[in-house]
C-alpha cells in the first residue's frame, strides 16, 4: 500500500518555491538552500501558485494563533518555515517528514538559522501510530496539542486518509487540541486551480502518481460524515479568501489581487475537534 509513498517527498519542492514570493520570514534563505544542495531533475514549478501556498500558510497560522495552544506536531512539515518560527515565539514545535526530508531540514536549519531547543524535527510516517508516539515524547501530556498538515492527505487513497485520520483522533483522545488542516479541500477546487493555473496539475502528475482527483473528498458533507464516521463531532470551516487581504504575493508577482478569487474562495482549512 505504502511502496511510492516517498514520491510524495518531491511536492516539498513545489511548495517552497512559490512561498519565496510571500513575506513568509526564512521561505526566500530556504529556497536558495533548496536550489543549492537538492538534485531537481523533475518539478516543474509555478509562481502563480504563491497566493494559494501564502494563504493556507497564514489562514492555517491564523487560526493556531486564535487556539492558544502552544504545543504544535506538524505533520509532513516539508521546507515550511513555520516550526522555527513558532518555536522562536516560545511554543513547543514537533515537525515529522519522512526521513530524507526530515534530514534536508534539519542541515537547512543549521545553515541559515540556529534550531531552538525547542524545535524537534523527527522522521515519521503519518501512517505509522507509533511515530506519533514518538512526537509525543516532546509533549507536555497535561496541555492540549495542535496537530497541522498542509499537501499530505491530498495524495493518499481513502483507506490511507483513514488511517491518518484515526492515528490523529487517537492522540487527541489522549491529549485534547485540534487538528488543523487544509488536506481536505473538496474536488471542485481542483477545477478552480486548473482554469487560474492550465497545466500544473498535470505537471503534478508527472512527479507523483498520487496526484488523483479520485482520491479527494466531493464536498463539505462528504468531509463532514468521513470526520464523523472516525470519532470526530466537529468540523468547522475556512475558506482561503479570509486571509486575501493579508498576502503580499500579489504584489511582489504583480498578479490582479482579484485574479485568483475562484481558488481562494473553494479552497478550505478546516478545525476538527473531537
Amino acid at each position: 500500500m505504502l511502496d511510492n509513498f516517498e514520491s510524495i517527498s518531491p511536492t516539498a519542492i513545489v511548495t517552497a518555491y512559490p512561498r519565496q514570493f510571500t513575506d513568509i520570514p526564512y521561505e526566500k534563505q530556504i529556497y536558495e538552500w533548496l536550489k543549492a544542495n537538492y538534485k531537481n531533475n523533475d518539478v516543474k514549478l509555478n509562481k502563480l501558485l504563491a497566493p494559494e501556498i501564502e494563504a493556507r500558510y497564514k489562514l492555517t497560522n491564523k487560526i493556531l494563533d486564535a487556539l492558544n495552544i502552544e504545543q504544535v506536531i506538524e505533520i509532513a512539515a516539508g521546507y515550511s518555515s513555520r516550526g522555527i518560527i513558532y518555536a522562536q515565539k516560545g511554543y513547543e514545535y514537533i515537525e515529522m517528514d519522512l526521513d530524507e526530508v526530515a534530514e534536508n531540514k534539519v542541515k537547512l536549519l543549521k545553515d541559515i538559522a540556529t534550531i531552538p531547543d525547542n524545535l524537534h524535527i523527527t522522521s515519521g510516517n503519518a501512517l505509522k501510530y507509533a511515530d506519533f508516539e514518538k512526537c509525543g515524547e516532546f509533549l507536555d501530556k497535561n496541555k492540549e496539542v495542535a496537530i497541522i498538515n498542509e499537501g499530505l492527505l491530498r495524495y493518499l487513497t481513502f483507506e490511507e486518509k483513514e488511517i491518518v485520520a484515526r492515528n490523529i483522533y487517537n492522540v487527541l483522545k489522549k491529549q485534547n487540541g485540534v487538528w488543523i488542516t487544509c488536506d481536505v479541500t473538496p474536488k471542485k477546487f481542483i477545477q478552480k486551480q486548473n482554469n487560474f493555473m492550465p497545466d500544473f496539475n498535470n505537471n503534478l502528475n508527472l512527479v507523483t502518481s498520487r496526484n488523483n482527483l479520485t482520491d479527494r473528498f466531493e464536498n463539505i458533507e462528504h468531509i463532514n460524515k468521513f470526520m464523523k464516521d472516525i470519532g470526530f463531532n466537529s468540523v468547522e470551516i475556512h475558506k482561503f479568501i479570509e486571509v486575501k487581504d493579508e498576502l503580499s504575493s500579489f504584489d511582489i508577482l504583480e498578479i490582479d489581487r482579484n485574479s485568483a478569487n475562484e481558488v481562494l474562495n473553494s479552497a478550505i482549512v478546516a478545525v476538527i475537534k473531537i
